[in-house]
């Protein structure tokens, strides 16, 4: 297992909480698959355990421990079943490859930069991007599974965003709109929760990948596509009509040709305990396998870990799991707050819109139907002295006094809550 340097820039990239700051160094050189190849002769190979995940969440506070009084750990979102031996990290491990290194974004202390500009919120997931996963917990890979990136893919020099082309459009519509009006469009990313990588081909290729590896019997495929097709949602058998497990082309096919929710709702199907009791791919561990543990106990809808200036006009893009992208303005730099501020202060008027029609929406708690107002309305904001103000605070209270404290300045200015 090579190491070097180099090696540890990528997992630092990647992986930065598994390392301390004084490990951190000077960051920036960027290669490609190619340059690392001529460089070592073959892709750097890493591998992290459990305990490396759970050193990294364990002891952050996140906004669910500032809302509810016993939260469950940060590893428990990753899966819908409960129990101790449904725990993700138990026996976890993951083995990669470090398939290239992008630019790292610049490092935003305050929201000065924002000044004059108006944000665009861009509603993406937590994936990382250029880790070539060759195994997960006791199952290693016949074919490598290469992640393409949520929040990272705005790292790429020549890309912004990226999703269908239906959802682009109202992107680039309210892009241009932004334009029309003289305003200076930011888009700034905003996490999704710990099951939005379920939307992309790279955690089906993961489940794919696992079946093929673990070689289970016939009957037992049988029993597991009976399983899922049994599977109710909304009144309906979303999946009554599958492929069968064993006809594991046809299957592959068929998972990889579904788009969306639909997709979705197929690797959630895995994650049920009849599945899983039949020796199913263990999706909690694939999602967090999938995750940037950078991004591992992340706030949902928090924003800003990735922003830049973006411009309209439409492309097609080189996302395996999507096919139309949006790009950066000329010469545009990627920025990080390192963390997400809350919506209600990087959107302080349209949440401000959202809590006025009375249905408990648009506060720090963040609901489903929060996601989809982002999803659906993209509403924008005009970034003024007082969102200048507001963000910089939060963030200079974090760094300077805690998690706990910032939610509660974030908190004191939402009126009557």
């Amino acid at each position: 297992m090579a190491s070097s340097a180099l090696i540890r820039q990528f997992l630092t990239k990647n992986f930065k909480p598994l390392f301390t700051d004084n490990e951190l160094g000077a960051l920036g050189n960027i290669m490609t698959e190619t340059q690392l190849k001529d460089e070592f002769g073959a892709l750097p190979k890493f591998e992290i355990t459990g305990e490396d995940i759970r050193s990294v969440g364990a002891d952050k506070y996140r906004l669910k421990d500032f809302l509810y009084e016993s939260p469950l750990p940060f590893q428990m979102d990753y899966s819908r079943l409960r129990g101790a031996q449904r725990d993700p990290l138990k026996d976890f491990s993951m083995r990669g490859q470090v398939g290239a290194i992008q630019q790292n974004p610049t490092l935003a202390k305050d929201a000065s930069m924002l000044q004059g500009k108006t944000i665009v919120p861009l509603v993406g997931d937590r994936s990382s991007r250029d880790v070539i996963i060759t195994g997960i917990g006791d199952v290693d890979f016949k074919k490598p599974v290469r992640t393409s990136g949520g929040i990272q893919f705005m790292d790429d020099k020549d890309q912004s965003w990226a999703s269908m082309m239906s959802v682009m459009k109202e992107i680039n519509k309210t892009v241009k709109t932004v334009e029309q009006m003289g305003g200076k469009p930011v888009g700034m990313t905003t996490t999704m929760g710990a099951e939005g990588g379920d939307f992309s081909l790279d955690t089906a290729n993961l489940i794919l990948e696992t079946l093929k590896a673990k070689d289970l019997p016939k009957s037992t495929l049988n029993k597991m596509t009976n399983a899922i097709r049994e599977q109710v949602k909304g009144g309906k058998k979303p999946f009554a009509n599958i492929p069968n497990l064993n006809n594991m082309e046809e299957f592959e096919s068929y998972f990889k040709g579904l788009v969306g929710s639909p997709r979705g709702d197929l690797v959630k199907a895995f994650d049920k305990a009849i599945v899983q009791d039949l020796g199913g791919p263990k999706v909690g561990q694939i999602r967090i396998a999938l995750t940037n543990p950078g991004l591992i106990a992340e706030d949902t809808l928090g924003m800003g870990t990735r922003f830049s200036d973006i411009k309209s006009g439409l492309d097609k893009s080189t996302h395996p799991s999507y096919d139309t992208k949006i790009s950066k303005a000329p010469d545009a730099e990627v920025f990080t707050f390192g963390r997400g501020i809350p919506r209600t202060i990087m959107l302080r008027e349209p949440m401000k819109e959202v809590r006025a029609e009375g249905k408990g929406f648009g506060t720090l708690k963040a609901m489903p139907a929060d996601l989809r107002k982002l999803q659906m309305q993209i509403p924008v904001q005009p970034v003024d002295q007082q969102l200048v103000d507001e963000a910089s605070k939060y963030l200079e209270i974090q760094r300077t006094l805690g998690d706990k404290e910032a939610y509660e300045y974030a908190q004191k200015l939402i009126p009557a809550t």
